[in-house]
């Protein structure tokens, strides 16, 4: 499993659970510097928006993963504004990007508080909007989280195969990547399916029971995000073992 592969659960997990850790430049189309999370990308991956921290996974921006992947509005409707609004309220710039990561222009103090009330606006829209309108997005984020579990589940047997692989050829290494990254996009199922019970329960009107599954939602984000970050970690120091091995055995 080398960069690519990795970066492929990275881009994976942003989608599952709206945030990340790690940059996914090409894909980003804004970067966010707040004062409170530090820089952040605002990626479109696959049709789905993310955002992408790069700071560390604890304390505050855990808990604000943990908070996004488990926002209501989020999980119902695949909607961002509420997460969005929360984070450009922290911010003291704004760089937009094109699909190259490159800087094309630059938002100020006055244009970013416009864009918070847009966000806003969005989310009171949403609490106001006729229920059969609701059920209607519902719906649509329904069938867009089982198609996502549907290419998770792709990509998790797409590591099984290459885990077979790299054992038949001995290499270790690529066994352990490919062992995580197929656990991984098990979990990523996982906290999909919570989101669709959600938002079955939002339908059913069983307000408490859909908040109890947030809450689970929030948590299994939590997990996900620290086992990858944590593995990130022991990627970068194969990838280093493995260049030294290589270099070693140059002729």
């Amino acid at each position: 499993m080398r960069r690519k592969g990795f970066m492929k659960l990275a881009a994976a997990a942003a989608v599952a659970a709206v945030c990340f850790l790690l940059p996914l430049k090409a894909d980003a189309a804004e970067l966010i510097h707040s004062d409170e999370y530090g820089d952040v990308y605002v990626v479109n991956s696959e049709g789905r928006d993310s955002l992408v921290f790069m700071e560390d996974a604890s304390g505050k921006v855990l808990e604000f993963m943990k908070e996004s992947a488990g926002d209501p509005y989020f999980v119902r409707y695949n909607v961002m504004d509420a997460s969005l609004a929360r984070l450009k309220a922290t911010a003291s710039a704004i760089q937009v990007l094109d699909d190259n990561g490159e800087l094309i222009a630059s938002k100020g103090a006055a244009e970013i508080q416009q864009e918070v009330a847009a966000h806003l606006a969005v989310i009171n829209a949403l609490d106001t909007m006729d229920p059969q309108q609701q059920i209607i997005l519902e719906n649509q984020q329904l069938a867009s989280l089982a198609a996502l579990k549907q290419e998770l589940l792709l990509q998790k047997q797409d590591s099984l195969v290459k885990m077979q692989q790299a054992a038949a050829n001995g290499s270790t290494e690529e066994v352990i990547a490919c062992q995580f990254a197929a656990a991984m996009y098990d979990q990523m199922i996982t906290l999909s399916a919570s989101k669709e019970q959600a938002i079955l329960l939002y339908q059913q009107q069983s307000i408490p029971e859909a908040q109890q599954v947030l809450e689970s939602i929030k948590e299994q984000a939590g997990i996900i995000q620290r086992e990858i970050s944590d593995f990130a970690v022991q990627f970068k120091q194969l990838l280093v073992q493995e260049i030294v091995n290589e270099l070693v055995n140059l002729p």
